[in-house]
């Protein structure tokens, strides 16, 4: 009986060892794996932390460079306001305007028309603000012709008989709408001035009208005006020219 007893409690003591052995064999597994797990948890936090370093020197170095881009454009910007506003001023001081403009205009349509530079830079040259005028002007009457009534002989001679001045209006119409032989005063009338020679200029618009023609040596200032029925007046002030 001793003997069965004896190897009964051999094998029990066995068995506690070996689960003993078994427990820390449990315990070092669960300890090692915990340990690789914070490591490993450790690491790939480092990982992820280095990723997003490494994102924020990519950003930050974006931002630096858009920053340029963006200095380098509002300098661009400035130069080019700057110009601009140098082009702006040079237009305004040498771009001619107002009465000066005119004049340009009108020196570049005769040069066009035909009328030679040297003789155009002569005239500007003896022009002069005072001129040598006739002491009274010279006034006149005339038939202005319409659809109705035209006739070659509804004209009038000016200066001396070297101007012929004729005009050409719309026919009244009365109160029962009926066609006049006369013109009507507040319609655009057409005034036709002819030089002995045959040169012409002509003049249109509303009455009254006013313009200056040069014949020659000579200017003349006109000024028309709506007259009694079918008429109209003419005042011609002649000075010389230029």
């Amino acid at each position: 009986m001793s003997y069965g007893l004896g190897l009964s409690e051999k094998k029990q003591a066995r068995q506690r060892r070996s689960r003993f052995f078994k427990f820390i064999f449990y315990i070092a597994l669960l300890a090692g794996a915990g340990t690789y797990g914070y490591y490993e948890g450790q690491a790939n936090a480092e990982r992820r932390i280095a990723d997003i370093e490494g994102q924020v020197i990519a950003l930050t170095s974006e931002n630096d460079r858009l920053n340029d881009q963006a200095r380098a454009a509002l300098d661009k910007q400035s130069a080019a306001l700057a110009e601009a506003r140098v082009w702006r001023d040079k237009f305004e001081n040498e771009i001619p305007t107002g009465a000066v403009r005119d004049i340009l205009t009108l020196v570049q349509q005769r040069i066009n028309d035909g009328l030679e530079a040297e003789r155009l830079q002569s005239l500007i040259t003896l022009a002069q603000n005072s001129q040598n005028c006739d002491p009274a002007p010279e006034t006149k009457r005339f038939i202005v012709n319409t659809p109705i009534f035209s006739s070659p002989g509804n004209s009038v001679s000016l200066g001396n008989g070297t101007i012929t001045v004729t005009g050409k209006g719309k026919s009244a119409v009365n109160a029962e709408n009926r066609v006049e032989a006369w013109y009507d005063p507040n319609e655009p009338v057409e005034i036709t001035f002819t030089q002995l020679g045959g040169q012409t200029e002509q003049l249109s618009g509303v009455l009254p009208l006013h313009k200056s023609v040069v014949f020659g040596a000579n200017e003349y200032r006109f000024s028309i005006l709506a007259g009694k029925q079918s008429f109209a007046t003419i005042s011609a002030t002649r000075c010389d020219f230029p």
